[in-house]
């Protein structure tokens, strides 16, 4: 079993029960150090640099017995922009704006990159039906090189606060 998966199966419980859930875990090599990256999400609100360190603080034991090499813990939150790695995370974010990169050019579109409105997904086929400014298209997650949950930045900045938590946004803002 992939280190992933094994950690996600053990940590999981735990963070669930702390009013969490796991966006993606990814173990990898990044420069000398091989990291441990959890990403969570709250459950009901925004998450915040110190849900981060009560969950990291929550499951560090349980990693830790889990690991038999030297490694970094790191908890984080997906951010405005979230990467869309599993199926499950494309149900989540159903009539969301995301962006997508194919693997390679889609011959409809004679793009490998482009934005689009997620309508449906099929779970068991892995089929994610998006919504374009000329009409509807299907792709299965194996042509889906990266995808992430676009932000409107600009328009929050400016005042559009529809499904923004601005407050959040200000230090940003040059006006401020």
């Amino acid at each position: 079993m992939k280190v992933e998966l094994k950690i996600e199966n053990l940590v999981d419980p735990i963070i669930k029960k702390m009013g969490f859930e796991i966006e993606y875990v990814e173990f990898v090599k990044e420069g000398s150090n091989t990291v441990l990256r959890i990403v969570v999400d709250k459950i009901n609100g925004d998450i915040c640099i110190d849900d981060c360190e009560m969950i990291s603080r929550a499951i560090e034991d349980t990693v830790d017995e889990n690991i038999d090499r030297e490694y970094v813990l790191e908890v984080s939150s997906p951010g405005l922009e979230r990467q869309l790695r599993s199926i499950r995370l494309y149900k989540k974010y159903t009539g969301r704006e995301i962006h997508i990169k194919l693997f390679k050019k889609h011959e409809e579109l004679n793009t490998k990159e482009f934005n689009a409105i997620i309508l449906h997904v099929d779970m068991e086929s892995e089929k994610i039906t998006l919504l374009l400014e000329d009409g509807e298209i299907d792709l299965f997650m194996k042509d889906i090189a990266t995808a992430y949950t676009t932000f409107d930045f600009d328009s929050a900045l400016k005042g559009n606060t529809d499904n923004v938590n601005i407050n959040k946004l200000n230090k940003f803002n040059k006006n401020n």
